[in-house]
């Protein structure tokens, strides 16, 4: 009887084994280390004792690869390792000016073509980019390079605030943390909420986060112009962001036309007035609630939304969360 049960134990075993997706991760000479392991600690997590993936680590020519750290990576094969994979992960990209090889190329349409999963983490977007295989669809990259992608890629839709995002069998994500985010869903929407929750709390991170990645994104307006006139303007106005402020007047304080100050404005800050004020005051509004135990509503009102509820709304349209959940996110010292 023992013979029997083990029999029947090896069989849902190997039944197990035949069921687990391939994950196919790419080993760049030169990677981030951060970026790169957060996929490699992640496809290899179990649950329950039981793999989730079975993963093969792949670089260009099948050669073991070394990080940009100098880590010691090894390799499982080469180039031909995706042509075998259900998932397959590229996790940021060493040189945005450098284009995949043709033979990476062929290897990942292929993959593609035939279904298999395709994730880009953080600048892992732009190999999948440069493969043309996002043309026409959305997609996620680090902030930072937003404007170089959009550029570079003008057929693809950028998601500039989303954490990741997932159109057809591509899934791309924002920067490196964003990268845990987007692991998370693709463990969520192959193994299901209960395992994608158990691995999380392993990492000891939350299984789904609020907002995208605008919340993480500093990107004050224009501190300084070629126009003089302009400059001392920005200064007043920084010093004073609680009050309204009309174009009328300023224009008047600069001795100008309504018609006139706009162009100077627009010229010298590349946003119109109202798009500087609002950009200033959520700017503000973020240092106020990140340094200090000032009320909502005193905050509200010393950056210059007059009210509570309105710096709610325009605070959660612009970053996706609320300002309370922003405190407790970025509070210094908590």
């Amino acid at each position: 009887m023992g013979n029997i049960a083990n029999l029947r134990k090896n069989r849902a075993n190997m039944t197990t084994e035949a069921k687990l997706r391939t994950a196919a991760l790419y080993a760049q000479p030169g990677m981030n280390d951060f970026v790169f392991n957060i996929p490699f600690c992640m496809f290899q997590s179990s649950y329950r004792s039981s793999p989730l993936f079975r993963l093969r680590v792949f670089s260009d020519n099948g050669q073991d690869v070394a990080t940009h750290l100098g880590a010691r990576i090894p390799v499982h094969g080469g180039l031909s390792s995706m042509d075998r994979a259900d998932v397959i992960v590229i996790s940021g990209w060493r040189d945005v000016d450098e284009a995949p090889s043709p033979e990476f190329n062929r290897h990942l349409r292929k993959a593609a073509k035939r279904g298999a999963q395709i994730v880009a983490l953080c600048y892992g977007t732009y190999a999948v980019a440069y493969a043309g295989l996002l043309d026409g669809k959305s997609a996620a990259t680090h902030w930072m390079a937003e404007n170089d992608f959009r550029q570079r890629f003008p057929k693809i839709m950028l998601d500039e605030n989303r954490l990741y995002v997932e159109d057809g069998n591509i899934l791309t994500s924002a920067g490196a943390a964003g990268g845990l985010d987007c692991c998370l869903h693709l463990l969520r929407r192959i193994h299901g909420v209960t395992v994608a929750n158990e691995v999380a709390r392993t990492f000891v991170t939350a299984p789904h986060r609020e907002g995208g990645q605008a919340q993480f994104i500093r990107q004050p307006t224009t501190r300084h112009t070629r126009d003089d006139r302009i400059n001392s303007l920005l200064v007043f106005l920084r010093k004073d962001l609680g009050s309204p402020h009309r174009l009328d007047d300023l224009a008047k304080r600069l001795n100008m036309s309504r018609r006139t100050f706009s162009r100077h404005f627009s010229r010298a800050t590349g946003m119109a007035l109202g798009e500087w004020l609002q950009t200033e005051r959520l700017w503000q509004a973020q240092n106020l609630l990140e340094n200090g135990d000032m009320p909502i509503e005193h905050v509200a009102e010393k950056a210059g939304f007059g009210s509570a509820t309105n710096l709610r709304v325009q605070f959660r349209q612009r970053f996706h969360v609320s300002p309370s959940v922003w405190r407790r996110m970025f509070r210094s010292g908590s």
